[in-house]
């Protein structure tokens, strides 16, 4: 692993330093007035840093697609989801905003529950709907939701949802509110159910129709979580074609490659099932490249790709298996830690955009950015509005991705970032939970996680400061990460990412450091008071 992070290093440090403020040799000049594009941004689920072969040239998993955009586009190595885990993140991307600022600081999971967004709060389906966009939301969503009730208290899914994605900003929506790893069962379509809703059973767990239901709830009983992808991709390619007359803005979360592992045989054509030639998960992270590759061929065929920007990245970092390592695949990239760690491989996250003509191609960005900057650069290329009180964490990237600033001039000065509630720094595992007694009823694996977190729940609230809302956190200054832990909301330790990526050097009792470690903790602090972290426009 030391060697590979090692030869990671040389690469990102070498093109880096090569990477300048002007564009490639082999780049057209850039105009600083470029025209709106249509965005497409495909946000994968559980990708790693590791896991695209233009990341990891050690990778096993065939990714001709993500490869061919980061050839023709700009592939930056030091992107960042906002949180290690995916519902805060999802709250993020949507808005510009660092999770904190919504309902929930570890995000709003329940698909029947009082969303995330608070009101006032605008998502980027509302920005670019006002800069004369059409907007379209697809796949999982884990922003809540809210429903009329039938007599007996329960959701009435005969009726279109009270608060969801038409209230959020888009024009059309297909999607999964908890994923297809959650109930219920079945996508929404513009907040109705898409399908007959007189059929919505209860799915128990175990498999079904050749696909897996995870855990009992509500569904439809034609139910097959084998056929989200191809799903996703008909609808966002139907979107495309509905209207000629404005330009178009996808939202479009893949179900590859979180759990539960149920690859298609095919997707719209094209064979997924034992393409990895490893596991069924790695086979999801195919299906992510799969997709990616279909919608751009779409544009391809409309004549739309020199349009189109689009960009591809994951909601958090990568999750590496015995079973995938025993094939020579990490999907961290040798990175230490995974999804829902603050360590580098719970939130490094791959990141690529593509813009032809207008994006330098073949271009490597060491520049530290989140991917909830997504938000500031669509609108500010979209030409909408920078209002004070909206994208309160984000900064805009146009500059970079137009090849008009280099990484000798950062966008982004510092970074937050949290763990999953209950990851401390230190203690990489999960709490004990004392399992039921012999001749007592058994509990179920539901129960046994929230047995779990109540307990991380307790051993957070022993923090002093209470400032660490049950997280981990971290900042990013430069090269420079502090964490701070969760029982004492202190800094627990400090690394040199630029000569310690696999985060193996803890520097926090450096007395050359001091100085360093006090000024990153109150600009911490200060970021987590402030009412916005970032400027307003671009």
């Amino acid at each position: 692993m030391k060697n590979l992070i090692r030869v990671l290093m040389s690469c990102v440090s070498l093109l880096a330093s090569c990477a300048g403020a002007a564009p490639e040799p082999n780049a057209a000049p850039m105009p600083s007035a470029a025209p709106r594009p249509n965005i497409v941004f495909i946000m994968a689920d559980d990708v790693g840093w590791g896991d695209f072969q233009c990341y990891n040239a050690a990778g096993k998993i065939p990714t001709p697609n993500i490869d061919r955009l980061a050839r023709e586009g700009m592939r930056f190595t030091d992107a960042h989801t906002p949180a290690a885990l995916c519902a805060p993140t999802r709250y993020a991307v949507a808005t510009g905003n660092y999770t904190w600022r919504g309902r929930l600081p570890g995000g709003t999971w329940g698909w029947n529950q009082t969303p995330q967004f608070l009101p006032g709060q605008k998502t980027v389906g509302h920005l670019l709907q006002a800069a004369g966009y059409r907007t379209g939301l697809f796949g999982k969503l884990h922003f809540g939701g809210e429903f009329e009730k039938r007599a007996d208290g329960g959701p009435d899914f005969a009726k279109p949802m009270k608060t969801g994605p038409v209230q959020w900003g888009f024009d059309y929506s297909w999607v999964l509110l908890g994923g297809h790893q959650a109930p219920p069962y079945f996508f929404f379509e513009n907040n109705r159910i898409a399908g007959d809703s007189a059929k919505v059973e209860r799915l128990e767990a175990g498999p079904r129709n050749g696909g897996v239901v995870p855990a009992a709830g509500p569904g439809l009983p034609d139910w097959d979580s084998r056929k989200v992808g191809e799903s996703l991709v008909a609808k966002a390619i139907a979107f495309i074609d509905r209207d000629k007359t404005k330009p178009f803005y996808i939202h479009l979360s893949t179900d590859g490659a979180h759990g539960p592992y149920t690859p298609p045989d095919t997707l719209a054509g094209t064979p997924v099932k034992g393409a990895s030639k490893m596991t069924p998960k790695t086979d999801m992270v195919f299906e992510v490249d799969v997709v990616a590759g279909k919608i751009v061929e779409a544009l391809e065929k409309r004549g739309l790709i020199e349009n189109t920007l689009i960009v591809v990245t994951s909601d958090n970092g990568g999750i590496p298996t015995p079973r995938d390592r025993a094939f020579g695949h990490d999907a961290v990239g040798g990175l230490r830690g995974s999804k829902s760690f603050i360590w580098e491989g719970g939130h490094r996250v791959p990141f690529v955009a593509q813009w032809k003509g207008r994006i330098p191609a073949g271009a490597v960005r060491g520049q530290l950015i989140g991917t909830h900057d997504i938000v500031p650069t669509f609108v500010e290329l979209a030409g909408g509005a920078f209002e004070a009180d909206q994208m309160l964490d984000g900064v805009s990237l146009a500059p970079v991705l137009l090849g008009e600033r280099g990484d000798d001039r950062p966008v982004r000065q510092a970074l937050l970032i949290q763990s999953s509630p209950g990851r401390d720094a230190f203690a990489e595992r999960a709490p004990d939970v004392p399992r039921p007694a012999k001749g007592a009823p058994k509990i179920t694996g539901q129960q046994r996680q929230a047995a779990a977190n109540k307990a991380w729940n307790q051993i957070a609230r022993k923090g002093a400061k209470s400032g660490s809302q049950g997280m981990a956190h971290a900042l990013r200054e430069g090269s420079w990460k502090l964490v701070l832990d969760i029982e004492g909301d202190k800094p627990a330790a400090l690394y040199d990412l630029a000569a310690d990526l696999g985060e193996q050097k803890n520097l926090i009792d450096d007395p050359a450091q001091a100085e360093r470690v006090t000024h990153m903790e109150k600009l911490y602090r200060d970021i987590r008071a402030s009412k916005r972290s970032t400027k307003v426009g671009p």
